[in-house]
């Protein structure tokens, strides 16, 4: 994962502090009880409270906020009206208050159109020359300040799109359009895509978000020329009682890799894997989400079984995020910032779990985030490449929740409940 510099400033008596993937962090006291979560009732308030641009689809037992404004991203979604949980994690602070530079503050949201890479030496975050520090990161404009065009809306359906440019750290200018379909799916939906029936008994809201991203310049992206990725990231709220679950294809390290690819924030273990944030287990990775440790892992697209899971015991709430993964051998960029020797051996998922950013301090902002990648796109002049990620939550009894659990995943409700 990429190392993070923290740089703290003020907003009234709150210290915010920025890091890289995770822009601003709100800093203060621990809060009596971490793991409530606001209603997607009081969600809605709040943006109407503070002039925000957002909108809402739904269906007849759930519901998602969007913003055309905010690059067509979903802020949060629901199972139920409007007195259930809301699901994902945002900055309420830097979209209520807008009184920061969204180039280099993170907005957060459920499902977030990204595009890469990060890091490296064709990093799209960093000006040609420029040190690989916090204080030089900033979000292209596209993915940041540019409002994205609505250009059709249902009930149940949303599509926006948007132009611009991005260039890299070497120079190279990238003339992109970027489009985005998200989709509120039914139970209906969800038992045809996942195969199985869902107990009534189980509450549940899914969609998806079918990615698109075109090549709409003059010259062809290569490994010379300079390529882009695309992704999805998705944040949601930590608790002590979270967990996060990567299913992976077992077999020899030296024909696959390592299982887990980086693990540098996770500075307890000593950059070790072991202890009780990080396990490898026989076919997946156990990963702790509570937001107290900043620290996170990736996962090659040889390894990855193309699923995510996480488990909220404190909220009863089991999420599963699916992605389509190219067939093939595939060239995929690193996560880190740093100029590793992976080259384009690189991470199709990553997870990273959010902390305090130093002893001194005693609390941060408590959400974690799982990111679905894209290959490096080798794309010609006016072609394009998809990137296609289903997020599917659900909530009940935990006999229900078990069975969907293991019938999908192999992994028993008991795993998933490790403290």
């Amino acid at each position: 994962m990429r190392m993070k510099k923290i740089v703290l400033w003020f907003i009234s008596i709150l210290a915010v502090a920025l890091i890289s993937s995770c822009g601003v962090v709100k800093e203060g006291t621990l809060k009596n009880d971490e793991s409530k979560l606001w209603s997607i009732g009081q969600e809605m308030s709040f943006f109407s409270k503070y002039g925000v641009d957002a909108k809402v689809l739904r269906n007849d037992e759930s519901m998602l906020i969007y913003s055309p404004t905010y690059q067509g991203r979903v802020f949060t979604s629901a199972f139920g009206d409007e007195n259930a949980p809301s699901i994902g994690w945002f900055n309420r602070e830097a979209v209520g208050l807008r009184q920061v530079n969204l180039r280099n503050t993170l907005i957060g949201g459920e499902d977030v159109f990204a595009i890469g890479p990060e890091g490296g030496d064709c990093s799209i975050f960093f000006e040609q020359g420029a040190l690989f520090t916090e204080e030089n990161r900033k979000l292209p404009e596209i993915l940041s300040t540019q409002a994205w065009k609505l250009v059709s809306r249902s009930k149940t359906q949303v599509r926006f799109e948007c132009e611009g440019k991005v260039v890299n750290a070497l120079g190279k200018k990238f003339d992109v359009k970027a489009e985005r379909e998200v989709s509120l799916l039914s139970r209906t939906d969800v038992s045809k895509i996942l195969g199985i029936e869902i107990p009534m008994n189980l509450k549940l809201v899914a969609f998806q978000s079918m990615n698109k991203l075109t090549n709409v310049g003059s010259d062809n992206w290569s490994e010379q020329y300079g390529m882009l990725n695309m992704g999805v990231k998705s944040y949601f709220n930590a608790n002590k009682t979270v967990n996060t679950f990567v299913p992976f294809r077992p077999g020899d390290a030296s024909k696959l890799g390592d299982v887990v690819r980086d693990n540098v924030f996770d500075t307890a273990s000593g950059g070790t894997l072991g202890g009780e944030r990080v396990a490898v287990l026989d076919d997946y990775i156990r990963f702790k989400c509570d937001g107290r440790h900043m620290s996170g892992i990736g996962v090659s697209a040889r390894r990855s079984e193309g699923i995510v899971l996480s488990y909220d015991d404190k909220n009863s709430i089991l999420t599963m995020i699916f992605y389509i993964k190219p067939s093939g051998n595939r060239a995929y960029f690193p996560v880190s910032w740093r100029n590793s020797q992976a080259g384009f051996d690189g991470d199709a998922i990553s997870v990273f779990n959010n902390g305090p950013a130093s002893k001194n301090i005693y609390y941060a902002d408590m959400f974690y985030e799982i990111s679905t990648h894209s290959p490096a796109l080798n794309l010609v002049k006016g072609r394009s490449q998809f990137h296609l990620q289903r997020t599917f939550h659900f909530h009940g009894s935990e006999y229900d929740l078990d069975l969907l659990a293991y019938k999908l995943t192999g992994i028993s409700l008991k795993q998933l409940r490790v403290k």
